[in-house]
């Protein structure tokens, strides 16, 4: 978990691990993770099942590259306008 995008096990491990018990220095010494990071994926993620949390992680990572193809789309598109005044 160490400025890297988490997997849907890494943080259903890492929940399951905090949820038994574990302190969070063993959770940081195991998994990389801090205090804070563990109560904000507790809150997020605490009642949702592997199947549902690996759809979630989906739709971040589709909705992430999205919003980079329009991004894309629409510096292109400024681009176009801009050659286009100019040869008028």
């Amino acid at each position: 978990m160490k400025n890297k995008q988490n997997t849907e096990h890494e943080i259903l491990n890492v929940l399951k691990d905090y949820n038994s018990g574990k302190s969070g220095l063993e959770l940081f010494k195991k998994y990389g993770v801090y205090g804070t990071n563990i109560f904000e994926l507790n809150k997020k993620y605490k009642d949702l099942g592997p199947h549902v949390l690996k759809v979630i992680i989906e739709l971040h990572e589709e909705n992430s590259r999205l919003k980079t193809m329009y991004a894309e789309v629409s510096i292109q598109y400024r681009k176009l306008k801009d050659i286009l005044k100019e040869d008028f």
